[in-house]
């Protein structure tokens, strides 16, 4: 084959990948469409991580999904606000879940995961100037060492913005492939409840990474858990859900304003 019968078969190559990546991005995004609008008449929960100064996600965090700048977080929250929608607190979401609340027509869940301490030091001041509400979940080891990025115990005090429960006592670890809860025993999920129970209620819980096991909803019924979180990026939460593993949408640094409000719709 010549030269440029070889540069034609390449060309043709090249073309045919790409083609069927872009028929593959419309089919996954189509996907996405289709669950998000069969589930919109129900509860968009939305799950951030930590919120810092504009300058602190410059310098440390550019890159970094889980660390979103305050300027990007107050744009999302104003928008909340100037659209009218009421953000509901945990109490709100269990009654909604069982039927004895009508969710208003603009409504959203902010939650806010691991007890970073700029939940207290930036996110409470501005739920507090668009009087919203939101719940942090807590990681109960981390507010016993001294690590100045995380919440003391002393520090969890619930009031009209703001609510603490538990993100697990020390469950945020990985084994090779898997997720810590995913090779623990029913007596070893217990046992973390339990040394969680000083520290912050499990009355309402998500799930590390988001991720479950069969052996954890066992435990969360017998620790009276009334509602617990993980993730799915493709849809609200209904009523229809498991209780036990409620879908979040998981709130990265990077997301566009336009997706931020397409999932809130």
């Amino acid at each position: 084959m010549s030269s440029v019968g070889i540069m034609k078969t390449i060309k043709k190559v090249i073309c045919f990948l790409l083609c069927a990546y872009l028929a593959i991005g419309l089919i996954w995004a189509a996907k996405i469409a289709i669950i998000h609008y069969l589930n919109v008449d129900g509860l968009p929960v939305l799950g951030y991580h930590d919120i810092v100064s504009d300058e602190d996600k410059e310098k440390n965090y550019k890159h970094d999904i889980y660390h979103m700048s305050i300027s990007k977080f107050e744009k999302q929250m104003q928008y909340l606000y100037e659209n009218n929608y009421h953000t509901l607190t945990m109490q709100e979401i269990e009654a909604y879940y069982n039927g004895s609340y009508q969710l208003p027509k603009k409504a959203v869940a902010l939650t806010f995961d691991d007890g970073y301490k700029s939940f207290n030091t930036i996110v409470k001041k501005v739920l507090q100037k668009y009087n919203f509400q939101a719940t942090c979940f807590v990681i109960g080891y981390k507010t016993t060492i001294d690590n100045p990025k995380y919440l003391k115990k002393e520090d969890l005090i619930n009031d009209e913005n703001v609510q603490y429960y538990s993100h697990s006592y020390n469950f945020h670890h990985c084994q090779k492939a898997l997720k810590m809860i995913e090779t623990l025993s029913k007596e070893q999920i217990n046992d973390d409840f339990n040394q969680n129970k000083n520290i912050v209620s499990s009355k309402y819980f998500a799930f590390p990474y988001g991720v479950a096991s069969e052996e954890s909803f066992s435990v969360l019924k017998q620790q009276n858990v009334s509602l617990a979180f993980g993730y799915n990026q493709n849809r609200n939460m209904t009523r229809k859900d498991n209780q036990y593993l409620l879908p979040r949408y998981s709130m990265f640094a990077n997301m566009p304003f336009i997706y931020f409000k397409w999932i809130c719709q």
